[in-house]
């Protein structure tokens, strides 16, 4: 099952990313990599012109593990996997920074295929921190609602922005989005969802609202940015990684920001 493939490849970057690195990986970046491009084939990565196998054979919907990098800037290119000469992406020169994380996202369809570069946050001790990330190029801006449409968390999200992180409670978040300006059209509608302690999450908005032929429907992905390090010996630290739509993102947007969380690279 699809969903079920992409949830088990975004929790094993989640435990590779926090049992596995090292504390003099603060001189390294974290990077991953979103296929979020609708029709796009089969992706690899190349850095400086080398291909990074962990980064690679990426399809529609699938986020990887992160790879640690030094910081630097480094020359970046896309290219389908059945042909590296063809590269809808690049090469871009990208900026990362030592002790920072990054998802390098490629949306859009892939005639004005473009790569979006945000910074991910940590993860706090006691508390569930989201945001979400509207990546579906025909998806208009859209509000976020409670199920009984009495409260609004989040307000004109738009294409290719992505809210602040937010730290909640941890429980069960029930939510709608809409896609009107009268709130009536709600085409995302999951139903309850669950937000752990101690994670930090993204939520990828991606694929289309009327996909054409060949080209994936509206649909989202849930990525577990970092966990904090249990506080006592009984605190969980396992995680939870969503394959949810757009609804589960919008309780990212109680804080509203529409913001970037980092730099914006397009590539035509």
């Amino acid at each position: 099952m699809r969903t079920a493939r992409i949830a088990g490849l975004v929790v094993a970057g989640a435990l590779a990313l926090t049992a596995a690195i090292p504390a003099s990986a603060a001189d390294d970046a974290m990077v991953r990599v979103l296929h979020a491009s609708p029709d796009a084939p089969s992706v690899d990565v190349f850095v400086n012109d080398g291909k990074v196998d962990a980064l690679s054979g990426a399809e529609f919907g699938d986020l990887t593990d992160y790879v640690a990098v030094p910081g630097g800037t480094y020359s970046v290119k896309v290219c389908a996997t059945v042909d590296n000469t063809v590269c809808p992406i690049g090469p871009v020169d990208l900026t990362f920074a030592a002790g920072k994380k990054y998802t390098v996202a490629a949306s859009d369809l892939l005639a004005q295929i473009k790569a979006n570069v945000f910074t991910d946050g940590n993860a706090v001790n006691g508390k569930a921190k989201v945001r979400v990330v509207h990546l579906s190029a025909d998806t208009p801006a859209v509000d976020v609602l409670t199920q009984d449409g009495a409260a609004k968390v989040v307000e004109n999200l738009a294409y290719p922005d992505a809210t602040g992180y937010l730290a909640l409670a941890p429980g069960s978040y029930d939510l709608k989005v809409c896609a009107n300006a009268a709130n009536t059209v709600c085409p995302l509608d999951p139903g309850a969802l669950d937000l752990k302690a101690g994670v930090a999450y993204s939520v990828f908005a991606i694929g289309s609202l009327q996909p054409g032929e060949g080209a994936a429907a509206l649909t989202a992905v849930v990525g577990v940015d970092g966990m904090a390090a249990p506080a006592t010996d009984t605190e969980p630290t396992g995680s939870n990684a969503w394959l949810l739509v757009l609804a589960g993102a919008g309780l990212l947007g109680l804080v509203a920001s529409r913001r970037f969380v980092a730099a914006r690279v397009s590539v035509r």
